[in-house]
């Protein structure tokens, strides 16, 4: 009877999800992906959503870096609340959400990325969870959006703690919050899950990953802007642990090796640090005139671990570890970032509420000084248009280009 009416209450959000979102911004043939491996993300994406709104399936709400081969072990399905407002940012009638947030006093000075799903589940567009799964970084904010989500809908919020620094003791005392966590999920869900589920989901994580890193060495001495992108795509989807994310990686690194070495004009190459626009943002589609971006996420040492087949919970426990936005870490792997892709300047976009990115901007600055790198810090809002215009930031964006010529 209650998974009837969960079932039955999705449809509702469903339908109030397309009634609140409204009007898609049309997309141009510039805004059209060439890769096949962005066209089968976008399809793959699409199902995942309906697949969220029917009845019968377990979702689970899950926050940025959570690592989602636990809930792919339990066949739920990660429900990323944050990079869902990305979907905002698309639509014709986003400000509709945003006033409803303020209606219910909640602060214009918190991440748009926060208020968006925030108001989205206020007006029942959001599926209902299963689970509100949350880990500590690297967003404080999140954590508190998934604590309150879990409060509306009366899921149980199951959190991870994970400590700054990396060894046997910090190391067993994450893998045990994970047991913990696991045995909680079977529990509530009344089933058994063995080590063969969590073993074949990492299988799938590790063939992905392998692509992935191929890619990613591949970008190195290649000219593959549209690559760079996609591979941004894919670290924001946080897909790995199925064997459809394994087949996109697979079709991306083949696309990339056909790509490889057929641009021969050199251009500067400009490190984006921070939060991400979509694709048809003008910044991006303004610098792309001028020089290749890379992103700086999708370089992270944690996105190019290999899990241990093995011992899964305890080299999990360290890619989360890894993620933590440790300044000392930081420094040395950014610089070797800027090595091994010839970076040129960096642009760290200070998306308006962000603390994170606002924290470690002196650090990200310090380490283009001790380069020699141009460096350009912008605010921004890549949601919420109230606090943005693209005027305010063109001079200085083209400045910083022409600095870089």
């Amino acid at each position: 009877m209650l998974q009837e009416t969960i079932g039955q209450e999705r449809q509702i959000q469903y339908q109030n999800l397309l009634n609140l979102v409204g009007d898609q911004r049309q997309d141009t043939d510039e805004d059209k992906p060439l890769l096949k491996a962005s066209q089968m993300r976008s399809i793959i994406n699409s199902h995942r959503m309906m697949q969220a709104y029917r009845e019968g399936s377990r979702v689970a709400y899950v926050s940025e870096q959570f690592p989602s081969e636990i809930a792919f072990a339990f066949d739920m399905i990660p429900w990323n609340l944050e990079s869902m407002a990305i979907m905002l940012a698309q639509s014709v009638d986003v400000d509709r959400v945003f006033k409803l947030t303020q209606e219910h006093q909640l602060s214009r000075d918190i991440c748009s990325f926060l208020r968006g799903p925030y108001g989205m589940m206020m007006e029942n567009c959001y599926p209902t969870p299963d689970f509100v799964l949350t880990n500590t970084q690297p967003c404080e904010g999140l954590s508190k959006v998934g604590l309150i989500s879990g409060k509306g809908y009366k899921a149980p919020v199951l959190a991870l703690h994970a400590p700054n620094s990396i060894d046997e003791d910090s190391l067993s005392y994450l893998v045990k919050q994970m047991e913990h966590m696991m045995s909680r999920m079977e529990e509530d869900l009344g089933i058994e899950v063995g080590p063969d589920s969590l073993k074949s989901v990492v299988e799938y994580s590790n063939q992905a990953r392998e692509y992935y890193n191929k890619t990613v060495q591949l970008l190195r001495s290649n000219s593959l802007p549209d690559v760079s992108r996609e591979l941004q795509e894919i670290f924001g989807m946080n897909y790995f642990g199925v064997k459809e994310n394994a087949r996109i990686c697979k079709v991306l690194y083949e696309e990339a090796m056909q790509l490889a070495g057929k641009e021969t004009s050199k251009r500067k190459r400009v490190l984006w640090i921070g939060q991400v626009p979509e694709e048809s943002h003008e910044i991006l589609q303004h610098m792309r005139e001028v020089v290749d971006i890379v992103y700086w996420a999708p370089l992270w040492d944690a996105n190019m671990m290999m899990l241990d087949e093995k011992d899964p919970l305890k080299s999990i426990a360290e890619r989360a570890i890894l993620y933590h936005w440790d300044a000392e870490r930081t420094k040395v792997e950014t610089s070797q970032i800027c090595e091994d892709h010839e970076i040129d300047g960096f642009l760290i976009a200070n998306v308006w509420g962000c603390r994170n990115v606002m924290g470690i901007s002196q650090v990200l600055r310090d380490i283009a000084n001790s380069k020699k790198l141009k460096h350009l810090t912008i605010s921004i809002d890549l949601v919420d248009r109230n606090n943005y215009a693209f005027n305010q930031v063109k001079n200085r964006v083209d400045a910083f280009l022409e600095l870089l010529q």
